[in-house]
């Protein structure tokens, strides 16, 4: 192949070499790369000797690039380049990588300097991959891992690397690789908008330059939630569930006169063996003891309870317990006749004292109380535990407050208790109360000694309304803004699941509500009650439902589990996992606390950390305003295990995997078989 020659002008520039310096006292040196089908040609002239300064131009210079040994192109006569420093960078042609550069510089007349180099290829900087997680909680740092290689070999450089979303940087570094080099980088990244967001990693090389971009970046999708699931972090112990009081006396003449006859508390039992409480709790007051319509309609009672499969707690409700007065003997003889002969199975808990610390009790008279019945009981002792506290905020006037009774229970009692229990009543306006109570129990527990800590029950708790309504007493537990009792509106309803959702989080193991059905504890009504009474047909108020769908979305002996949220949200949610892999996530957002209407905003929850691609049932209550559960909808997460639940502000949602039950919109749907007669079998 011929040799092409030619000659290029390139200014007015001269050099600066003394005249008096050889050529010896100068050294070229020379980097060829390319950039197929270009390359680009550096030549820098040193000095050895002092005295002898580098150029600031290159007189001539003559290139020639060599293949094989045959001169296959040369550039002639650059003329007068500038080389600020000694240096200069010029276009030199076609070039490829290995191939032979040949260059004569001419710095000063009779100074000519030579040298050889072969050409190399730019670096070819390439994002390998990029790794994110497939879900990050909104504003929750994150890495986005990006593997970065140098795939020509010959040189090295610096180049930066940016992870960026929606068109803005996320984060950046400069990272510096060496031939044929690779580094992963982890570049710390937070998105906060909810969903499936892109994001790109770019590199952008400095010094000398790439041989192409076209592999420059490289992308990958993370789902961002506001909610993330963590099944590797149990909260508190297994569950024993939800439930309500039975209230002991519906079978007894002191509500029979309120029109409870055999035939319609028939009514009521479909309904609660329908709602298949968890965990309950049962009264037993010693009037009984000298009232056998007060005994029979007691253990009617407990017996009831056992047919529903709840599991029951036996609260001695007050008054003296003692050996000398005879209660200790005539109540241990009570429950061991329940557990012995009547097969009551699940009688598990035996409390004594309802709300001690604001009596007259002392905890010495308390724990006095619980060992002189022991020895009664140790026939039934495999079966039933004891339960302690049930306690109340206080102090009330010289009686010790929740937490020194809380300390005496565990320095004096923990060899006897294996659980700790409290009450929780709140005004529907004063929401802050309700996890106050949750929160600063649990504090004090988790602060007692380590072998003082006991799992902790809530026995007893409800909302309150006004007391007063159009100047008349509006009884107990009042009435909301309307005059509507209180127990009977959704707003009750969706504080009380607040309360059970927070309760979860927190770790505590079950919940009693007060109260299930209609009753008399005295000649007072107390109207917590979610089943009404007779006059009405026994009615379902707003929080059966509620209750209807936790208990049947949450078994016992599942795990609360910690469920990650964004900061300052109102939304709450809880979630839970069964032994076979079971997922229930119940939520709702806290600002409808006080929305007793049909109007309210649609809440988004975005929900990760759930089972990929696996189809849950979405249950709503109170989606209408209506205090019903809803029918259940089909809501499948996506293969990173998230998915999108919105439901108005007013309603809770359930999110299930396990199968359902009917929705009780109407008596006769609440059994698939018919329950059994009221009667001789439950006395």
């Amino acid at each position: 192949m011929a040799s092409v020659s030619f000659v290029v002008g390139l200014g007015a520039p001269t050099s600066a070499v003394a005249q008096s310096c050889p050529a010896s006292s100068y050294t070229l040196s020379l980097r060829a790369l390319t950039s197929p089908p270009v390359a680009e040609l550096t030549m820098h002239v040193s000095s050895s000797t002092p005295g002898c300064p580098v150029p600031d131009a290159l007189t001539d210079v003559e290139v020639a690039i060599v293949l094989g040994g045959e001169r296959v192109a040369q550039v002639v006569h650059l003329q007068d380049v500038a080389a600020p420093a000694g240096t200069a960078t010029v276009p030199i042609g076609l070039a490829h990588r290995g191939d032979l550069v040949d260059v004569n510089v001419v710095i000063a007349p009779g100074v000519a300097l030579e040298a050889q180099a072969r050409a190399l290829s730019r670096p070819d900087f390439v994002v390998s991959s990029v790794a994110v997680p497939g879900q990050i909680l909104s504003g929750q740092s994150f890495a986005v891992v990006a593997r970065i290689a140098e795939r020509n070999g010959d040189l090295g450089g610096a180049v930066t690397v940016a992870a960026s979303a929606n068109g803005d940087v996320l984060a950046s570094k400069l990272l510096v690789l060496g031939p044929g080099g690779a580094a992963v980088l982890d570049l710390p990244a937070t998105l906060s908008r909810p969903g499936r967001t892109p994001l790109d990693v770019t590199l952008t090389a400095t010094e000398p330059g790439e041989t192409t971009l076209v592999n420059n970046h490289a992308g990958a999708s993370v789902e961002v939630t506001d909610f993330q699931v963590v099944p590797a972090n149990p909260v508190g112990p297994l569950l024993a569930g939800y439930g309500a009081q039975f209230n002991q006396n519906v079978y007894a003449g002191i509500t029979a006169s309120d029109g409870v006859t055999a035939q319609n508390v028939r009514t009521m039992e479909r309904a609660v063996l329908a709602l298949r409480p968890q965990f309950s709790r049962i009264f037993f007051n010693p009037a009984a003891f000298s009232d056998p319509d007060l005994m029979r309609s007691f253990v009617r009672t407990v017996r009831f309870a056992q047919l529903t499969g709840t599991t029951i707690n036996v609260t001695w409700q007050g008054g003296v317990l003692d050996v000398a007065s005879g209660t200790v003997p005539r109540f241990a003889a009570v429950l061991t006749d329940l557990v012995q002969r009547r097969h009551v199975t699940n009688l598990r808990w035996l409390t004594i004292q309802n709300e001690p610390n604001r009596t007259k009790i002392t905890p010495q008279q308390y724990e006095a109380q619980y060992r002189a019945l022991d020895p009664y009981l140790m026939n039934i002792r495999g079966q039933v535990r004891y339960m302690g506290g049930d306690l109340v905020r206080g102090p009330d006037v010289g009686v010790p407050n929740q937490e020194q009774w809380f300390s005496y229970l565990a320095t004096h009692m923990a060899d006897l208790l294996d659980a700790y229990s409290i009450h929780v009543f709140w005004d529907y306006w004063d929401t802050a109360k309700l996890e106050a109570r949750l929160t600063e129990v649990r504090a004090i527990v988790d602060k007692l000694p380590e072998a003082g800590r006991k799992p902790v029950y809530v026995t007893e708790y409800g909302v309150r309304g006004l007391r007063v309504f159009a100047g008349t007493p509006a009884g107990d537990p009042g009435v909301w803004l309307d005059g509507t009792p209180v127990a009977q509106t959704n707003v009750a309803a969706f504080q009380e699941a607040w309360f059970d959702l927070l309760a979860a989080r927190l770790g505590y193991v079950g919940a009693s509500k007060w109260d299930l059905y209609f009753g008399r504890y005295d000649r007072a009504i107390q109207a917590y009650y979610l089943i009404g009474g007779p006059k009405t047909g026994w009615p379902h108020y707003p929080l059966y439902n509620l209750l209807y769908l936790l208990i049947g979305t949450v078994k016992p002996g599942w795990q609360s589990i910690q469920i990650d949220s964004v900061p300052d949200t109102t939304r709450l949610l809880a979630a839970f996992a069964g032994p076979a892999g079971q997922r229930t996530v119940i939520g709702l957002d806290r600002a409808g606390a006080q929305l007793n209407d049909t109007q309210s905003p649609v809440v988004s929850y975005s929900i990760g950390g759930l089972p990929p691609s696996t189809p849950f049932r979405l249950i709503p209550w109170n989606e209408s305003g209506d205090g019903l559960d809803g029918p259940a909808t089909t809501a499948t997460t996506d293969t990173a295990g998230v998915v999108t639940v919105d439901v108005p502000q007013h309603a809770v949602f359930a999110l299930t995997t396990i199968s359902g039950r009917t929705t009780p919109r109407g008596e006769t749907r609440l059994l698939p078989t018919q329950p059994p007669e009221s009667g001789a079998q439950l006395d």
